[in-house]
């Protein structure tokens, strides 16, 4: 986990409250990150997202994620009752030196970003041969 803070986190990113979600016009999605061999994974929980409005970016030192939220009501509905969010979704992660930050893909499927980012030479399993 010390090599996962250095290379991808510094926990920059702002922590809703209970309900927050509901209110806030950004909505922070819920994330998992995993190692996948050269590679660290982000899920991004993101439900009501459409694949083509969600962005991916590296800013400097950050990866930042936003989509709208698409609403599901029709057009002129009165909401009676609402717990489904509303507004978009904004995240931020701050990079550590250990992130390639030319080689990041991202795939979107069943509500969940999954952002792949390749670990630098430096931060990759290097095996020794013993002689």
């Amino acid at each position: 986990m010390t090599q996962l803070n250095n290379a991808i986190l510094k926990k920059s990113d702002v922590e809703p409250g209970p309900g927050a979600f509901l209110r806030a016009p950004l909505s922070v999605p819920a994330s998992d990150i995993s190692e996948a061999g050269e590679a660290y994974v982000l899920y991004l929980d993101m439900p009501g997202a459409r694949k083509e409005a969600i962005s991916v970016t590296v800013v400097d030192e950050m990866l930042v994620v936003r989509a709208p939220i698409t609403p599901i009501h029709g057009e002129g509905a009165t909401i009676l009752y609402r717990e489904i969010r509303t507004g978009a979704y904004e995240r931020r992660f701050a990079l550590g030196e250990g992130i390639d930050r030319k080689n990041v893909d991202a795939r979107y499927e069943n509500g969940v970003l999954a952002v792949r980012l390749l670990k630098t030479e430096v931060l990759k399993p290097k095996e020794i041969v013993i002689k």
